[in-house]
């Protein structure tokens, strides 16, 4: 849809983004902190997972439609992108599964296993159109490529509680960014990110 944007969020997160975070995040107090303090051996899918956790930290989550005002926790917002299964867990079972946090209101991506592993598998999940697509291969960060697309692709809305975090990704991908309430939170972690380059 936008040409020349196909690979923009890989190659700016890892190289861009990632470092940045870093360096706001070890400036907030907190269990902010506790995040970056994590093993420095960990792989990249990891240190992907963190960074997600970080940004969700930086952009707080709100609770759903009927309680917009109040806050929902890091843990449970973050498990509205992503997700985990235990290893074994069948693909063709991942509709099926009620235990799945999203609750099938928007995609999101699951786990099969986990992170520390070196098998584990990606899939996108949208539990209301019976939807499973299995990425194979693919690291967190590609993973999350193809979600962002999916909601883009397919126009649908973000998860409300994960609004600020899918609103700072269009700034990643350099797309044009959603008028939400929501906004001004990104534009100020944006700004600071420009900051430091």
């Amino acid at each position: 849809m936008f040409e020349g944007k196909g690979e923009m969020q890989i190659r700016r997160w890892e190289s861009s983004v990632i470092p940045k975070l870093k360096r706001i995040a070890a400036l907030e107090k907190g269990s902010i902190t506790t995040l970056l303090d994590q093993n420095p051996n960990c792989n990249d899918d990891e240190k992907c997972y963190t960074m997600l956790q970080v940004l969700t930290h930086l952009l707080p989550p709100t609770a759903g439609r009927g309680a917009v005002s109040s806050r929902c926790s890091i843990k449970s917002a973050i498990s509205y992108l992503l997700d985990f299964v235990p290893s074994g867990t069948r693909i063709s079972s991942l509709c099926d599964t009620v235990d799945i946090a999203a609750k099938g209101q928007q995609p999101q991506l699951v786990c099969i296993g986990n992170l520390t592993s070196e098998v584990h598998q990606f899939v996108i999940v949208a539990r209301n159109d019976k939807v499973v697509i299995p990425l194979e291969d693919e690291s967190l960060t590609c993973a999350l490529d193809k979600l962002f697309k999916f909601y883009w692709v397919y126009n649908l809305s973000y998860p409300p509680q994960l609004a600020s975090v899918f609103i700072f990704l269009e700034y990643v991908y350099d797309l044009p960014m959603s008028n939400t309430a929501r906004r001004s939170k990104v534009l100020e972690l944006i700004s600071k990110l420009q900051a430091l380059a």
